[in-house]
């Protein structure tokens, strides 16, 4: 018990000591009851163990760090505008007209309802709906853009653009309703006395809460926006640029985008922490962000240099204080001297002025490198957890125990021993400092800051809890105003000290590890904050008719219209593609037809070709030629229409909705006792323009990739024979090359042999093509009938509409033909292009997908480890 007491002593001092409100009074003896004593006697034993926890960094965490997702938006490479010093931006008319509408609603809403029994509807469903439709398809068609050609910046460009737009639209609109009131109040047609009262206190409220309301419309913007990025548009990136979000997801969500300052005390609470800005000179404060920004990294600096940087800047520092006590000891001298001799002691003082000037600066530079190796896990707040949650580690140690992984919860042991230690750093400082008190009076003071609103700003009453002297001061302030319509309550905050000085070391941990994590947010967010600033101020939005068209003119201004919006004035043909299905048994079928006295044109009209227009219209193609027995399509790209160079995507996609049509028709076939179809499908894409005969009105197109699109939609009767006394195979399309000497070689100039049963085999530059449109992700499967494993490539690809479709191309090996082998020979190194359709492949292919998706990246945690 003595030495309990002596710890007691040791770790705290005065009569509001730690022993004290743990239970003891001065003399030591117990003046609560016996939990109370257990209570103080466990938190007293747990602050005496921080004085034996060896000392770690953060450098030393067993398990991997977190690492920053860096942001950059690079804007150096677009053309100024008509000022020679801003970008032009023109955003889609459609987004700017329905957030206007939207802003406005929302405004009349908030301001009519400032006093009560005015409520206005507000903004509609269908308001709201059009305009996360117009976000999304001014970026859809920057995605598209930035993709042809000008590279990912486009789209960051256009996405600083948009918010900087609802930023400045929500400010006037604001400033806008004030003014209206202002001239209501004012106008010489005067309202009546009672209409005059309303809108006073209308304007009285709206400049009150202008900060407040401008927060709450920001974050009701943002929210469908942000829908929109991680919903469709996230996809189509991913798609396309193999990257879902091209500005990290909180960077868009960043609360600061909604604050007027990010100091604001009220929301700082809401947001993260009460933390001071403590850049005052006069008047510093440890607990301020400035200072804890300064203090967190030199927590962790050892008393003996660990490495390089810790070296530099030790040197940097003595040079520097060096410096300062010579420029001190030179003034001193100056001001003592006689004149005759200060002349000589001026110019030494302003020798010395410059090289502290010089060593200041290399100070920062020294201290910019050791922040940057030393401070980076600080970047990312998930590390907090990582570094200081002993929480989480207990979590780990349970579901490794759980799932019997013995590896992973050594490792989280350990993890969790390192933790304490490192956690005990920064509480002896918290502690010593009396800054731990302030964390615990920041955060418990928040729920009842709404108590004192307009009364009592949440900085005083922090300051009530940490600081003994104001409270006199603070209460007589107070003193007879009133808070929610009610006279003010001071209970609560004799309460809440006494809450605080009661707190056991666990949640007053617990707060601690809370405020590392809140503070480095707010720092992430201050830097994200001061990016988008430094990009926005980069941007000139221009709708003056004038200004626009003199940019135009200049080739200097980016437009950003919605995909279908800006119609191109002249279509310049880039390339195309033609896809041909061979369609087998329609004559057999249109006979039998017949017998049954069945109508076969109305037959193929509804359940085939008016289903293919409707896959025409969401895909984009054209018909070239269809009879009974055979279909041949065009999709041709256009250089003024990016947002539609996927003509070898999409014409995958028709090539598998075909297929799908026949299968459902042959479904329907089967019921009637019908003979049912079969078809090959060839994918060709040629980069050469097609030329057009008309007949009358009807173009008709002449193409070299027609006829090569029919043979690769062929089968060799013979393999279609062979392949069918074969078990059911996972492929519809393998190609054999004829050897030397056979009497097939050369017949009808072909020398390969093709086998497409109800499949679809793209040629080698279309596959190309289709690489160049999609970030295409390969997996490599065993397929049942070979020996070595196949690549697949998988992507995403938009139709006209915005929906995703996934394509998944094999790459098969051309095999020389040989009728006694079991696969009918062996592969070749020759390939092949097959447009999958098999669903058990795709399932798989999917599956294997996920699973590469869904592996760790070495710079992450492996939580399974």
């Amino acid at each position: 018990m003595r030495s309990t007491f002596r710890i007691c002593r040791f770790l705290t001092k005065g009569k509001n000591s730690r022993c004290e409100r743990a239970g003891f009074s001065s003399a030591g003896a117990p003046t609560e009851g016996k939990t109370t004593v257990a209570m103080g006697l466990t938190n007293l034993f747990r602050r005496a163990l921080l004085l034996f926890y060896p000392r770690v960094y953060p450098d030393q965490s067993p398990t991997a760090q977190h690492s920053a997702e860096p942001v950059s938006i690079d804007l150096a490479g677009f053309v100024k505008g008509i000022d020679n010093v801003h970008l032009d931006v023109y955003l889609s008319p459609q987004f700017q007209r329905h957030t206007k509408k939207l802003i406005v609603a929302m405004v009349n809403q908030e301001v009519g309802a400032s006093i009560g029994g005015n409520r206005r509807s507000g903004p509609t469903l269908q308001q709201w709906e059009d305009f996360r439709n117009a976000y999304t398809k001014m970026i859809e068609a920057a995605i598209h853009r930035a993709k042809a050609k000008d590279g990912l910046p486009l789209v960051q460009l256009a996405q600083v653009a948009a918010i900087k737009f609802l930023l400045g639209q929500v400010h006037s609109d604001l400033d806008q309703s004030r003014q209206e009131l202002r001239s209501g109040l004012t106008s010489s047609s005067s309202p009546a006395e009672s209409g005059r009262l309303e809108l006073n206190e209308q304007l009285s409220w709206l400049t009150r809460n202008r900060a407040k309301l401008k927060h709450k419309m920001l974050q009701q913007l943002l929210t469908p926006i942000l829908k929109a990025e991680e919903g469709a548009l996230s996809e189509l990136r991913h798609s396309l640029m193999g990257a879902r979000w091209l500005l990290p997801k909180e960077f868009l969500t960043n609360p600061l985008l909604q604050a007027d300052n990010p100091f604001d005390e009220e929301f700082l609470v809401k947001h993260y922490v009460l933390l001071g800005q403590g850049q005052s000179q006069e008047s510093p404060s440890p607990y301020s962000y400035t200072a804890v920004e300064r203090l967190i990294p030199y927590l962790f600096r050892a008393s003996t240099p660990r490495h390089d940087t810790e070296v530099t800047l030790a040197e940097a520092e003595e040079r520097l204080a060096k410096t300062e006590r010579e420029l001190v000891n030179i003034t001193k001298q100056v001001e003592r001297a006689r004149k005759s001799k200060s002349d000589a002691l001026t110019k030494q003082q302003k020798e010395a002025s410059a090289r502290l000037a010089a060593a200041r600066a290399d100070h920062d530079r020294c201290r910019a490198t050791y922040l940057k190796a030393q401070y980076g896990w600080a970047d990312a707040p998930a590390n907090v957890d990582l570094l200081f949650d002993d929480g989480l580690s207990t979590e780990e140690i349970a579901a490794a125990k759980k799932s019997k992984n013995a590896a992973a919860r050594t490792a989280w042991k350990a993890q969790r021993r390192f933790q304490r230690r490192l956690l005990a750093t920064v509480e002896r400082h918290f502690r010593r400092t009396g800054l731990l008190r302030q964390v615990a009076a920041a955060y418990e003071s928040a729920p009842i800051c709404k108590n004192f609103a307009g009364v009592l700003p949440p900085g005083e009453l922090h300051q009530f809890v940490v600081d003994r002297t104001t409270r006199k001061g603070i209460l007589e302030k107070i003193k007879g105003k009133q808070a929610l319509g009610r006279p003010v309550d001071t209970a609560p905050l004799t309460q809440l000290s006494r809450r605080i000085d009661g707190l056991s070391c666990r949640q007053e941990r617990g707060l601690l590890i809370k405020f590392l994590k809140d503070v480095l947010t707010f720092r992430r967010d201050l830097a994200y904050l001061q990016i988008m600033r430094q990009a926005a101020a980069a941007i000139e939005l221009r709708n003056d008719p004038k200004d626009v068209r003199l940019s135009q003119a200049n080739r200097t201004l980016y437009e950003f219209f919605g995909t279908g919006e800006a119609q191109a004035t002249a279509q310049t043909v880039l390339n195309h593609v033609i896809l041909k299905a061979d369609i087998r048994g329609s004559t057999t079928m249109v006979a039998e037809m017949r017998k049954q006295s069945l109508n076969p044109a109305s037959h193929f009209s509804l359940n085939f070709f008016d289903p293919l227009n409707k896959v025409l219209e969401d895909y984009g193609a054209s018909k070239v030629f269809i009879e009974g027995d055979a279909v041949i399509l065009s999709m041709i790209e256009h250089e003024e229409a990016l947002e539609h160079r996927f003509s070898v995507a999409r014409m995958c996609g028709i090539g598998a909705r075909l297929l799908g049509l026949v299968q459902a028709q042959n479904a329907a076939c089967r019921k009637n006792g019908l003979p049912e179809l079969e078809l090959g499908i060839g994918l060709v894409y040629s980069e050469e323009l097609p030329t057009f005969l008309f007949d009358g009105n009807h173009p008709i197109m002449i193409s070299p990739a027609i006829g090569k699109a029919d043979r690769l939609s062929s089968c060799s009767w013979m393999l279609r024979k062979e392949r069918a006394r074969q078990k059911e195979a996972l492929t519809n399309v393998d190609i054999y090359e004829i050897p030397e000497g056979d009497p097939l070689r050369g017949e009808k100039g072909e020398v390969h042999l093709r086998y497409n049963l109800n499949g679809i085999e793209l040629d080698k530059d279309g596959f190309a093509k289709l690489q160049s449109e999609l970030t295409l992700q390969e997996v490599a499967l065993t397929l049942p009938s070979d020996e070595t494993p196949t690549s697949f490539f998988s992507g995403r690809y938009p139709d006209l509409k915005g929906a995703l479709h996934r394509v998944v191309i094999r790459r098969g090996r051309i095999r020389l033909f040989n009728r006694q082998h079991p696969q009918f020979g062996v592969p070749t190194a020759d390939v092949f292009y097959e447009v999958v359709v098999n669903d058990t492949v795709l399932a798989q292919v999917e599956e294997a997908i996920k699973t590469l998706e869904l592996t760790p990246r070495p710079d992450r945690i492996n939580r399974a480890a």
